[in-house]
């Protein structure tokens, strides 16, 4: 609890923080048709006057590195997260729902002691396209996503995931040497 007061308290005083989250529209549902299927999301903070919204995320460290495999690179938080795709699936339900486009922000804060944090924007031409990739990744596998869903596939394990660590079962024991690292 201390912890989760102090994140609190860290943003409490931040101006950019009280500027661009407070002045929104909280927990704004949207909804919408991509590639032929339904979804839904909810805005932490919207802004339609301004043209932008935000979302809140917690994390263990801003600046900690995680390797990705789809890139074949160390990469931050944001991409290890999935919130490239999020991002991207907001401010296309943001368009359906309201018909304008908006640019989303993330504040992001730690869980050390004492809390880091950070404003974050999506403007960068790297960020575009990473958002662009993640609407590509959707198309892909929105159909296959469904049907796990609706339990008529079987979900493919990346034995790492938190699905995976639930539903792992120990078949055999493994080499010391052959533990995976990542």
């Amino acid at each position: 609890f201390k912890t989760a007061d102090a994140m609190i308290k860290t943003l409490e005083n931040e101006t950019v923080f009280k500027a661009l989250y407070e002045p929104g529209q909280k927990e704004v549902i949207v909804t919408g048709d991509i590639y032929g299927y339904k979804w839904k999301g909810k805005i932490d903070s919207l802004n339609l006057d301004q043209l932008y919204f935000c979302d809140l995320k917690t994390v263990d460290d801003i600046h900690k590195k995680h390797w990705s495999s789809a890139y074949n690179k160390y990469d931050n938080f944001i991409a290890d997260r999935g919130y490239f795709m999020q991002m991207a699936v907001y401010i296309e339900l943001i368009k359906q729902t309201f018909n304008t486009e908006c640019q989303p922000f993330i504040f992001a804060i730690s869980k050390q002691d004492p809390p880091d944090k950070e404003a974050i924007d999506f403007n960068g031409d790297q960020d575009m396209l990473y958002m662009q990739d993640a609407m590509r990744m959707i198309e892909e596998n929105q159909e296959h996503i469904q049907k796990v869903m609706s339990g008529e596939e079987a979900p493919t394990r990346c034995n790492h995931c938190e699905y995976c660590r639930l539903t792992k079962k120990i078949e055999l024991p493994i080499h010391a040497s052959d533990i995976e690292i990542y």
